[in-house]
């Protein structure tokens, strides 16, 4: 809609323009803009087209509910600051609301800046392959260990980055190595973390942390601290 109001506008002024230079200019303005504007087309279309059906929803329950009144799926990055920042507000909301008729669930989006961030999340479906409940404790001590694979691993090469993941997942899950190892090319893990990236991009994730409240994208939530939170929900569940 942008698009045509813009290209509305230059049309309506072509009149102004006296001169073969405007002319050309206008002609090429046109068409950069038909470009830019396909190329966004395109990448949009390449999410959405591609966003398959996972064999399990997406996201890890952090706390269960059966019949939630308030949904929120709180998108994190595992070598992001911020998200590990956010995780103590987190954190205090699933211990104030255990027995409310709130659910959270933990959806990681590895962002490319964050060097290595994908093979981390690959070692998380490795971890939750071995126990589910283990994730939230994966998180915790990924989050509490995060410049090991961050500033501290800028000169490894990605087979040392393997490596020191996998003897990370050894030495603190005791899953051993050459699973974790293994776990890095196996299809199955593969897939489920490349569904992860695909279903936080089609909800209109661009960066972490990120919120969706009752199956709509809250970009606020990414600076509140546990009152906000608490203002926000207790006004939902209010509404029962």
């Amino acid at each position: 809609m942008i698009y045509f109001y813009i290209l509305h506008h230059m049309i309506s002024g072509r009149h102004k323009s006296t001169s073969s230079h405007d002319s050309v200019l206008y002609r090429r303005t046109i068409k950069d803009m038909n470009l830019q504007i396909l190329t966004v087309f395109l990448l949009v279309c390449e999410i959405l087209s591609q966003t398959p059906l996972p064999h399990r929803p997406s996201g890890y329950v952090y706390q269960p509910h059966n019949d939630p009144y308030v949904i929120i799926e709180a998108v994190y990055d595992h070598l992001c600051i911020d998200s590990k920042a956010n995780w103590p507000t987190l954190q205090a909301l699933k211990n104030t609301y255990m027995d409310k008729e709130v659910k959270i669930i933990i959806d990681i989006f590895p962002l490319p800046y964050h060097h290595n961030a994908y093979f981390m999340q690959q070692v998380g479906e490795v971890v939750r392959n071995s126990s589910e409940t283990m994730f939230a404790e994966f998180i915790d001590i990924v989050f509490k260990n995060q410049d090991e694979f961050l500033t501290k691993a800028v000169e490894l090469t990605e087979t040392q980055v393997k490596q020191k993941m996998a003897k990370f997942a050894e030495d603190n899950f005791k899953i051993q190595s050459n699973i974790t190892l293994q776990g890095f090319d196996d299809s199955v893990i593969v897939r489920r973390s490349r569904y992860a990236w695909k279903y936080a991009a089609s909800r209109g994730i661009s960066g972490t942390p990120q919120f969706i409240v009752n199956g709509v994208h809250y970009p606020d939530g990414q600076d509140y601290n546990t009152d906000d939170w608490k203002k926000t929900i207790d006004s939902l569940l209010a509404e029962k």
